[in-house]
């Protein structure tokens, strides 16, 4: 069954992954969401920072952590600082927008960068690191976060496997379970879905936001208003194949940076300059030289070109 879009506040505002009431967010002013969505981490700026993080923290053991935003962490400081303290960092690894570190004795450490959440190995603290971890060779990881929406936070492996299953999340873009047939057939039940919409539905596919969304139907020539209902067979495969595409080379140009991003090492990802309509409104379209327009769906702003989309 389809369920109800939310409108933008309520995207925003969305408490699905804040079970505690002591860690639902702040609540964003009206006017300030699209600008800060436009800039959220999507997947392949998660998997950038993921497969940095495995070359230098994996093995390591953590000495101390710190922390000046209780909202970050799902437990006193106290308790999280003894509970972490001595661990071992056996695997790090992502789901969907999501970053994960495997420690030892059964615990786990899920962090979700929201809107400008950053994960920086070594460097220096700012006024915006709002965690550190430290560990016992001296090095350190910093997580800092502009706005405050992110968090870090500690599980035993059976509470974050309810925690995830909670979710409802669809299924890895990069994994075989994401096919051409898959997208077919939710796509019927999703029949009166926006495409936008549709691609970014994390119960659809994961980790696919308002970048790459936009991406993705230029690629597929599909306008992100679409009902998905009326797609043929062709554009379906061409989204299929274009989320797959495009989050690849996304991920080997090392993520988009407009604002917040950076990777683990503290840099700027390069796909922006590889981006067609995504935030190019009012420029010219690389293919037929028309002028790329924009709309809002749902509250978030959406480029296209009239021309090459239909």
């Amino acid at each position: 069954n389809e369920t109800r879009p939310m409108s933008s506040k309520e995207e925003a505002n969305d408490y699905r992954y804040f079970p505690d009431p002591d860690l639902l967010p702040v609540v964003i002013e009206p006017q300030d969401i699209d600008e800060i969505k436009q800039k959220m981490p999507e997947l392949p700026e998660v998997e950038t920072i993921k497969r940095g993080l495995e070359k230098k923290i994996v093995g390591k053991t953590i000495a101390d952590f710190d922390s000046d935003w209780h909202k970050a962490i799902n437990k006193p400081l106290a308790t999280y600082r003894r509970l972490v303290k001595g661990l071992k960092i056996k695997k790090v690894w992502r789901r969907a927008k999501m970053l994960g570190l495997d420690l030892s004795q059964g615990k786990k450490i899920l962090f979700h960068l929201k809107m400008t959440g950053q994960l920086v190995y070594q460097g220096e603290p700012n006024k915006f690191t709002h965690a550190i971890f430290t560990f016992s060779d001296k090095s350190k990881l910093f997580f800092n976060d502009v706005r405050k929406f992110g968090w870090v936070r500690l599980f035993k492996d059976d509470e974050l496997e309810k925690v995830l299953e909670k979710m409802n999340l669809g299924p890895e873009p990069l994994e075989s379970d994401f096919t051409v047939k898959y997208l077919k057939r939710v796509a019927v039940r999703r029949a009166r879905t926006k495409v936008k919409q549709f691609i970014m539905d994390p119960q659809v596919v994961v980790g696919v936001g308002n970048i790459y969304s936009d991406e993705v139907c230029y690629y597929a020539k599909v306008r992100p208003d679409r009902l998905v209902k009326d797609l043929t067979d062709k554009e379906i495969k061409l989204i299929h194949k274009g989320i797959i595409k495009i989050l690849t080379a996304s991920i080997k140009a090392q993520g988009t940076t407009f604002s917040n991003y950076v990777n683990a090492d503290g840099e700027a990802g390069a796909f922006v300059k590889q981006l067609k309509v995504y935030q190019r409104y009012g420029q010219k379209c690389y293919k037929c030289k028309g002028k790329i327009v924009r709309m809002k769906i749902s509250g978030r702003t959406s480029s296209y070109c009239p021309r090459c989309q239909t």
